[in-house]
């Protein structure tokens, strides 16, 4: 677990996925299909991170508790023990810690992408 909080080292073993990738799945050993294997990975990280800071800043707080209030009035079993305006709502079990990760490691991947374009077009 320690290895994974080390940002660089989780950077690097990104790096080697790229590479396993590549060496498994390119067609061609070339330039162009690394790029194209930094991009998978890159995006991907991106995705999930962008996703989780949309998460994380309350954007589908407002819908869920909406959702939790209309399904506690309109339930005909109704369950005396659940407090649903007291569960956490979205925003609040994303934990900053993996956002930074996600957002760090994607965004260095994509500027490695961003070198290795610029490399390749001009080359």
């Amino acid at each position: 677990m320690s290895l994974l909080r080390n940002k660089w080292m989780t950077l690097m073993i990104n790096v080697l996925i790229v590479t396993l990738m590549f060496t498994v799945v390119a067609p061609v050993y070339d330039l162009f299909h690394y790029i194209n294997s930094l991009f998978y990975i890159a995006y991907a990280y991106l995705f999930i991170g962008i996703l989780l800071w949309v998460i994380r800043g309350g954007f589908f707080d407002a819908i869920t508790y909406s959702f939790r209030r209309f399904h506690n009035r309109v339930s005909k079993q109704k369950d005396y023990m659940d407090d649903w305006h007291k569960k956490p709502l979205p925003s609040q079990t994303v934990e900053k810690s993996w956002l930074g990760f996600f957002i760090f490691n994607g965004g260095m991947l994509m500027v490695g992408l961003l070198a290795l374009l610029a490399v390749y077009y001009n080359y």
